[in-house]
């Protein structure tokens, strides 16, 4: 006899600051067959609608992504506008994808998971922490400046803070393939407990 399928996922959140390689672990556990979901990725949808862009224009007077990003991130104020209006969006569909997503384990990337409030929305919550070489070299990668980097920074709880709340954590201070041992043993033992 097989079980039954649950109606929703186990979930479990993934955060990290940024460039500490939140991306590449999502990856991973996608080619480790698990049913993954990014924040950001959803965020770029609802940013590419004609009403939210409409809104965002009204708002804002930005004419472009870009231009976006350099006042939320200049201003506290404008950001906190930004996410009223896109994190509802955001979590709604979400909620959506994972109710409907029919796999037991999925796992949520969502950068600001503790400072929007949304762990209580997940079962479990992971932490990638990196610092080093490995974090500069991606933000170099970005095309990012340290100035800029420490801006975004800004706008997300310290690290230190995020470690105390998290129930796990990755440290990402060495070459992929040794992250990619770690979070498919992850992602093995996740689908062992709740797969």
């Amino acid at each position: 006899m097989t079980k039954a399928r649950a109606a929703t996922p186990f979930v479990l959140g993934l955060t990290g600051s940024i460039a500490s390689g939140k991306t590449t672990v999502l990856e991973i556990f996608k080619n480790s067959g698990l049913f993954t979901l990014s924040a950001d990725a959803l965020g770029h949808e609802a940013l590419a609608c004609a009403g939210v862009q409409k809104k965002l224009q009204k708002e804002f007077a930005c004419h472009s992504r870009e231009e976006l990003a350099r006042l939320v991130f200049k201003r506290p104020s404008a950001r906190t506008r930004l996410e009223a209006i896109l994190h509802p969006l955001i979590l709604k569909k979400a909620q959506k994808l994972l109710a409907g997503c029919g796999a037991r384990v999925a796992v949520f990337e969502v950068p600001l998971l503790f400072e929007a409030g949304w762990d209580k929305y997940v079962d479990m919550t992971l932490l990638v922490a990196a610092g080093g070489r490995g974090l500069e070299n991606r933000l170099k990668q970005r095309g990012l400046t340290l100035a800029q980097y420490k801006a975004r920074l800004k706008a997300q709880l310290p690290q230190e803070e995020k470690f105390l709340r998290s129930d796990l954590v990755i440290i990402n201070n060495s070459t992929k393939q040794h992250l990619e041992q770690k979070v498919r043993r992850l992602a093995r033992a996740l689908n062992d407990i709740y797969g």
